[in-house]
Formats: C-alpha cells, structure tokens, sequence
C-alpha cells in the first residue's frame, strides 16, 4: 500500500523495473482512486519528472489508464528500439 494520498497501491521502482525486463509489454503500475490522479502521474512519467523519476528519461516510457471497480489504472510500458537496444 502507498502512503501517497489518492493511490490505493503503487510501487513505481518494482514496475519500472519490470517493464524493463520485458520491453514493449504492459506493466500495471499502480492502482489510483481517480481517473484524474492516474492520468496526472502517466504525465509524469512520460515527461520523465523527477517526482518519478524511475521512468526516466523522458520518453523512455509510453502510459496507458483503465477505469476498474477499484479505481483507476495506470499501466507502463517501457519503448525500445529493437534495433538499437536504447530508448525510442
């Protein structure tokens, strides 16, 4: 549990992590109590913003949202260009 108010489960390091390990798959990330609060950190995490900083660099990262029963949420993707092996 996250002891960010409007986040009912995150642990952005573990799923920065993860998509990582398995470029251009989706990662749930976090679990949100609104639909605003899971679009604004997507936002973060595609700007590359220090306060997520576990997705950087900006770019590094594509985002996606869902509505569920529990809230909102925020899935990552980690992009790679296959040919080179970097960030696209």
């Amino acid at each position: 549990m996250s002891g960010v108010k409007g986040v009912k489960h995150a642990d952005h390091r573990l799923a920065a992590d993860q998509a990582r390990q398995i470029p251009g798959l989706w990662v749930l990330a976090a679990t949100y109590n609104s639909s605003n609060s899971a679009k604004s950190a997507a936002r973060a995490i595609r700007r590359g913003d220090e306060v997520l900083r576990f997705y950087g660099p900006a770019g590094a990262f594509d985002t996606r949202t869902e509505l569920t029963q529990d809230g909102a949420d925020l899935f990552v993707k980690y992009l790679v260009d296959q040919t080179e092996g970097a960030p696209a």
